[in-house]
């Protein structure tokens, strides 16, 4: 025999009843409906309840997790668009490409979260973890950055930092040219000085084991500066003694300090080799690669300027909504 089906009425009477305390048998005298039709109706009608509730719940985990997948990739993007920028100090452009990307992705990006709100960090709670994995968190970040270029590849020329990887390569090469000549150069005033074992005293009465190293870690600050300020023709600051037992460069930073009893015209010889090899930087054969290193600051600069506006988080944010990755949670 085939199930009686109750109407919306029928159904609507018994879950009131049911729901009142009564027992099936009274259900059954009160409504005339079957008191195990109206139970088996009853329990279907209770399934569907748990099943919608289970839906919605999932439907709010998803949601969290979505807020927290975006606020990761709107994080990784300011943390990437924040470290490309070329930094004011030289011996922070020693690494290649691939050295600084490796550098980048082994820090805990999510940390510097701007958004880690209390409701952020209970959505995303893998945001508050306080020890990570090394290997774990640079995959994560590696993830996230191919999540990132999912999303954006309709909206942003990625091939940008292709060419700003480009540029940092090209930099380090030269600038390691540059600083392996620049030591040579250095050397060679040495030698040209009438003062014999000139390199010798300076290294007895500084107590510098590499003096070479410490002129030529004085001048490149200098030459960085004009590049910075685009202005290659601007003047050094000029290498002086202090006190007779200290070789600075513009009056402030320390070269060289020699002991107290050392003989003057030793540390203005010092600080002559100083200026001249900053002046060889910017006039002589070694201005040719300082130019060089110009450009490729000047290629990293625009191609960074493209992607800090691409992936402003006011632009980010709607270009994430409307795409989807394959870690995008719902």
């Amino acid at each position: 025999m085939r199930r009686r089906e109750l109407s919306e009425e029928e159904l609507t009477q018994v879950i009131n009843l049911k729901r009142a305390g009564t027992s099936w048998v009274k259900i059954q005298n009160q409504t005339g409906i079957s008191r195990r039709t109206a139970k088996r109706a009853y329990e279907k009608w209770e399934r569907s309840q748990t099943m919608q509730e289970l839906k919605e719940a999932r439907k709010e985990v998803a949601a969290a997790e979505f807020r927290g997948h975006m606020n990761s990739l709107i994080t990784l993007a300011m943390f990437l668009v924040t470290n490309l920028a070329v930094p004011h100090l030289p011996d922070m452009m020693e690494k290649n490409a691939e050295q600084f990307f490796s550098s980048l992705w082994e820090q805990d990006l999510l940390q510097f979260s701007l958004a880690a709100s209390v409701e952020t960090m209970e959505a995303y709670p893998r945001m508050r973890r306080l020890v990570l994995d090394p290997q774990m968190n640079r995959r994560e970040n590696e993830l996230l950055f191919q999540s990132l270029q999912l999303h954006t590849r309709e909206d942003v020329r990625w091939k940008a930092l292709d060419e700003w990887k480009e540029a940092r390569d090209n930099y380090v090469k030269v600038l390691g040219r540059l600083q392996k000549e620049t030591s040579e150069v250095v050397r060679n005033f040495f030698n040209q000085e009438p003062q014999t074992d000139l390199l010798y005293k300076v290294k007895q009465a500084s107590r510098e084991d590499d003096p070479v190293k410490r002129i030529v870690e004085a001048v490149l600050p200098p030459m960085w500066q004009s590049i910075l300020q685009d202005d290659l023709d601007q003047e050094y600051p000029l290498f002086e003694t202090v006190d007779d037992t200290y070789v600075k460069s513009g009056g402030r930073t320390t070269v060289l300090r020699f002991d107290d009893s050392t003989d003057k015209s030793l540390t203005e010889k010092v600080a002559h080799i100083c200026n001249l090899t900053a002046n060889n930087l910017r006039k002589g054969v070694e201005s040719d690669m300082v130019k060089s290193l110009q450009k490729e600051v000047r290629a990293m600069e625009k191609a960074t300027e493209e992607l800090r506006e691409k992936l402003n988080p006011v632009k980010l944010t709607p270009i994430i909504l409307r795409s989807r990755c394959d870690l995008c949670p719902a």
